[in-house]
């Protein structure tokens, strides 16, 4: 299985359509994963889909995204977890024990604080 996760540092990105890295994970049968994070060099969102289809990805899990896309990644087969927030590896993991569900937040040490982006940057 293949789990796409929009990122911002170790944080899951706000906003999927302006995301500067894609983490995606492959998870074996004994649940372990093996993580390759891609720069997106590309702003244009059907790139972001692209990317996500030729990965073979099954699952989305990422923050704020435009309906129209979620709707479109959902017809092409695609699961989505959206609107949610957190550190991304909490996200994945929650997400494989059966518990994540959108709108969810799941805060870290300092929680997510998406009002002050600095914040997140200096880390």
């Amino acid at each position: 299985m293949k789990v796409a996760i929009p990122r911002m540092g170790e944080w899951v990105a706000p906003c999927f359509e302006y995301c500067s890295t894609m983490a995606i994970f492959t998870i074996d049968e004994a649940g372990q994963s093996e993580q390759i994070d891609f720069p997106l060099q590309s702003r244009d969102p059907y790139d972001r889909v692209r990317l996500l289809r030729d990965q073979k990805v099954d699952t989305l899990i990422c923050g704020g995204m435009q309906s129209f896309y979620e709707d479109l990644l959902r017809a092409s087969g695609f699961e989505v977890v959206s609107w949610v927030s957190g550190l991304v590896e909490d996200l994945l993991h929650t997400y494989l024990d059966g518990n994540l569900v959108s709108g969810a937040e799941i805060p870290g040490e300092i929680g997510p604080d998406f009002l002050s982006m600095d914040r997140m940057m200096r880390g």
